[in-house]
């Protein structure tokens, strides 16, 4: 073997070994790193929603029964139908109570006839007093026969009085009456569309001065529309009178309608009950839920009551704000020390009886990445967007932060060595 062959050959050996080492040396390197995805913290517009599912109303309607009891004679409107307010559109059968008022009528003229009556006894009466009254005094008579005649103009003016009674209140039965044969006719209270009918011509129906009156129909004013939700008790508090909402409706597909909150409910309702229902139910432990209505703008002619929809209401909008991924905001316990503690640590210190409880201050904060490490530092954070939240402090724009996975924040320790991932693209 020649001189320069042996020289190539140690060469060659040489670069091996040298790779070998280098390789070895990485390898040491990167085995305490911690794989994550990174993004840098960027300003950008940032909107706070509430969203929530409710159901489509008119704003005013008015569900409208029979103010007596009876069978429906006459239905005059169909379903869908533009009534206008005072318009016929309906008639209970009137035959009873008719019978009625025409005999409370026969009552009146009657007793007028007995006050005309009792008017002309009255009359005689007091003539006959009068007569009496003078013999009485030329001595022509006795005290008894003038007292006589005194007690008798006495009852016939008292006789007048009550047939006079009489006469009122047999007017004021007769008004009743008549006023029942008015309400057989059903008409409408206010200008509107019939949205729903509940009865037909012939059914029989219960009257309004029951405990439980039937429906017969519904009349609604679509000309202004509502959508009356159920917001979260976590996010009432940020839901305020006059806030923008965007309204998604079910079976309007594409269709977003703009609208503003004109109601908040003041008081707590138990998920799944009514207001009735909570009053009489333990529901101390139960999720509960707040009734918020958002008046429509420019409703179009396609909506109808009951449609289910959903509203965003926007709670807060801000233009150009220090905004990061919702995940990328975690809470870490900071010692007296002002360490951070490891939650793998406090983890199995909460799982082991015997070792002593260490507890530090909770604090929200992000991973900033500085020279290959992951250092905790408190923020503070401000609205939520859909997906981002906005950061008041305690982080600049372009500084790099650990963003997930989600796994590897829970446990990622304060000052650990990390490489980014790559993040895998969607199939």
């Amino acid at each position: 073997m020649t001189t320069r062959r042996k020289r190539v050959i140690a060469g060659v050996v040489a670069v091996v070994v040298l790779g070998g080492v280098v390789a070895y040396s990485v390898n040491a390197q990167r085995s305490g790193q911690v794989a994550v995805q990174t993004q840098k913290a960027g300003k950008r517009e940032l909107v706070s929603v509430v969203s929530a599912s409710g159901e489509i109303k008119p704003k005013r309607y008015v569900n409208i029964s029979s103010n007596v009891s009876g069978r429906i004679e006459q239905l005059l409107i169909k379903e869908g139908e533009t009534v206008r307010k005072g318009q016929v559109l309906a008639r209970i059968d009137s035959t009873r109570i008719a019978a009625g008022e025409r005999q409370s009528a026969a009552a009146v003229e009657g007793a007028k006839a007995d006050l005309v009556r009792a008017q002309a006894d009255l009359e005689v009466s007091r003539l006959g007093f009068e007569r009496a009254k003078r013999m009485h005094a030329d001595k022509l008579v006795s005290d008894q026969v003038f007292e006589q005649a005194d007690a008798e103009l006495k009852m016939k003016s008292a006789a007048v009085d009550a047939q006079r009674k009489r006469i009122t209140q047999q007017e004021a039965m007769l008004a009743s009456n008549r006023d029942d044969l008015a309400k057989t006719t059903v008409v409408a209270p206010m200008d509107g569309v019939v949205t729903s009918l509940q009865k037909e011509e012939g059914e029989t129906v219960i009257g309004a001065q029951s405990f439980s009156p039937t429906v017969i129909m519904t009349v609604a004013d679509l000309s202004v529309m509502e959508v009356e939700v159920m917001v979260d008790e976590t996010d009432i508090r940020n839901v305020r009178l006059g806030q923008g909402a965007e309204v998604r409706v079910d079976a309007l597909e594409g269709l977003k309608i703009k609208g503003e909150v004109t109601e908040i409910g003041s008081s707590a309702i138990p998920r799944g009950l009514t207001s009735q229902q909570s009053q009489s139910t333990n529901t101390a432990n139960q999720a509960k839920d707040f009734k918020v209505v958002v008046t429509l703008k420019d409703p179009p002619p396609t909506l109808r009551p009951g449609l289910n929809a959903t509203t965003d209401i926007t709670t807060a909008r801000k233009e150009g704000v220090l905004a990061i991924p919702i995940q990328a905001v975690v809470v870490r316990e900071i010692n007296k020390q002002g360490k951070v503690m490891d939650p793998a640590a406090l983890q199995a210190s909460e799982n082991d009886p015997g070792a002593p409880p260490e507890k530090g201050e909770e604090k929200e904060g992000v991973f900033v990445i500085i020279t290959g490490k992951a250092h905790f530092r408190p923020v503070k954070t401000g609205i939520i967007g859909e997906t981002e939240i906005e950061i008041g402090d305690g982080l600049k724009e372009g500084e790099e932060i650990v963003t997930g996975s989600y796994k590897t924040l829970r446990t990622l320790k304060d000052q650990a060595k990390i490489k980014t991932e790559v993040k895998k693209a969607r199939s």
